[in-house]
């Protein structure tokens, strides 16, 4: 009812932007600190600013509040009790270099970027907060440690269902502290997104009972070290690993029940993917060979693989392990193939994708279209660098 309400009053909404400019402006004579007053009456508290608001409902105001932009948010908060209240409870935390304000074309740096953000949250109260994001991309090698710990004791708390930490790759890799995971913490939380970290969980970490998301990049863990957390994670739905050096197998154990989507992408050091999972629907897979197995492959529906040989293994292998295909994504240097037409056929391929990668070697002269007829031919099939079919 409040949003309805605000819908209806356009011209008093033009008093919040004006508001929000007035507070730019003030930035710019006064730095970024805030003044706050201690008269009972928000539209006091304005007039003391220099700027003028309606009189309207507490509600109305925090509705107005949740629609700006979080940079605004936080500024306006200076001249409202009313905004400074709802700003204090604000629900969903999101910093990048938009955000907060980062000139694109200026210099990016981590350490103007952090105090920034550091101002901010310092406002904040913690409570209620269902979503934090934290992404220094762009910002490089800038060691944020020093503030880590700070803002995630303001914005971790039991409630919080999304927590993303996408740090810049330093020297000193950040330890991720596996004790926020715990209690209430461990019961609400439903996205985890890591990036440049490390990530150690300890033998006696609780069950991450509505973890449904896990996104590890460029992160320390070991196999071992995934596996236990994978235990702890029964309600997990959706698994991406990317650029984790240390780690040489994975094994996804069968009490994933929920588990339908699987990525690993460039794992450099991995020999082995053993997924136990009984309801994976969709794999990919970026690198180097490696062995697999991935349990019921009947169940699989969506599945990109960029490594070796891919165009032989989809004539020859898949359609006889991965009847059920719907999407089927492959990249491949040039290879000659020359396999016999076989009788299996993806009678369920909707959209396919072959993407042939471009080297200094001219092409053999092959008819790569014999590739996708008869097998293909009853379904709609897309291919990316189609000048380089012969």
């Amino acid at each position: 009812m409040a949003l309805l309400h605000y819908n209806r009053i356009p011209a008093k909404s033009a008093a919040v932007a004006a508001a929000v400019g007035s507070v730019s402006s003030m930035d710019k004579r006064k730095g970024s600190s805030c003044q706050y007053n201690d008269d009972d009456d928000d539209t006091q508290d304005a007039k003391i600013m220099g700027c003028s608001f309606p009189d309207l409902p507490e509600d109305i105001w925090f509705s107005i509040h949740s629609l700006m932009p979080m940079r605004e948010a936080a500024r306006v908060a200076c001249l409202s009790r009313a905004f400074l209240r709802s700003w204090q409870c604000r629900p969903n935390l999101i910093f990048n270099s938009d955000t907060v304000g980062m000139d694109p074309n200026g210099s990016m740096c981590g350490g103007d970027f952090s105090r920034k953000v550091d101002r901010i949250l310092s406002k904040h109260s913690g409570t209620g907060v269902k979503i934090f994001r934290l992404d220094y991309f762009g910002l490089f090698e800038y060691n944020a440690s020093r503030y880590l710990e700070r803002w995630l004791q303001v914005a971790v708390k039991p409630g919080i269902e999304e927590l993303t930490l996408m740090l810049s790759k330093t020297e000193r890799e950040y330890n991720f502290p596996c004790s926020l995971l715990s209690d209430g913490i461990g019961s609400s939380i439903r996205h985890l997104k890591l990036r440049f970290c490390a990530l150690r969980p300890a033998t006696e970490l609780g069950p991450l009972r509505n973890l449904t998301t896990l996104q590890l990049l460029f992160v320390s863990i070991t196999g071992d070290e995934l596996e236990g957390l994978l235990y702890n994670s029964l309600a997990l739905e959706h698994l991406d690993i990317c650029q984790c050096r240390e780690m040489i197998c994975l094994k996804i154990p069968c009490a994933l029940q929920q588990l339908s989507s699987l990525n690993v992408f460039h794992c450099e050091r991995l020999e082995t993917i053993e997924s136990k999972a009984p309801n994976l629907s969709s794999f990919g897979f970026m690198g180097r060979e490696t062995k697999f197995s991935l349990g019921d492959t009947l169940k699989i529906k969506k599945l990109y693989m960029d490594c070796g040989t891919m165009v032989s293994s989809a004539r020859t292998e898949l359609p006889l392990h991965m009847p059920n295909l719907e999407t089927l994504v492959i990249s491949s240097s040039y290879e000659v193939v020359n396999t016999p037409t076989l009788p299996s056929k993806f009678l369920y391929l909707k959209h396919l994708n072959i993407d042939f990668v471009s080297g200094s070697t001219p092409l053999p002269s092959y008819d790569y279209f014999s590739l996708v007829c008869p097998v293909f031919m009853e379904h709609e099939s897309t291919f990316l660098n189609p000048s380089d079919m012969r």
